[in-house]
């Protein structure tokens, strides 16, 4: 009988990309990731395990210098509804894996962002992976519903 588990990750930025090595050992340890969830760096990670591409994922994280991170820098501060935007980052993934609906991934995948107004979370299980990825990673006065 195998070991099915349901697995959510965690925000950490870059010490996010340890959820790579976590999947990887639960994969070598004969686990079934049966369903997937995340938060800012573990919805990237999610999301691309979710579509089957964590591979490709990894190995694009691998190849990121800090010139590359300096210019996937979004940051506005002088007007707008975001204090961190996210186009940019989302721009180079898109280069790695395809922008997809969640619901059509190849297991249950639940993104997670927060409503900063109204101190709600934010659950994505339909719609545009990258739209729920960049509203989990991002610093947002706008509402997602």
């Amino acid at each position: 009988m195998g070991k099915n588990v349901a697995l959510v990750l965690g925000s950490g930025g870059a010490r996010g990309l340890a959820h790579i090595g976590a999947i990887e050992a639960l994969e070598e340890r004969g686990y079934t990731i049966t369903s997937i969830a995340g938060c800012s760096m573990g919805s990237i990670i999610a999301g691309m395990y979710a579509a089957g591409q964590l591979k490709e994922a990894k190995e694009w994280f691998m190849s990121v210098d800090k010139q590359l991170i300096l210019r996937m820098m979004d940051i506005n501060l002088l007007s707008g509804n975001s204090l961190v935007k996210g186009e940019r980052i989302i721009k180079e993934l898109e280069k790695v894996v395809p922008d997809r609906p969640i619901e059509s991934l190849n297991i249950p995948c639940t993104l997670v962002a927060t409503d900063m107004i109204h101190s709600d979370e934010v659950l994505f299980r339909t719609g545009s992976l990258f739209e729920a990825v960049r509203a989990s990673i991002t610093v947002d006065r706008r509402r997602y519903s």
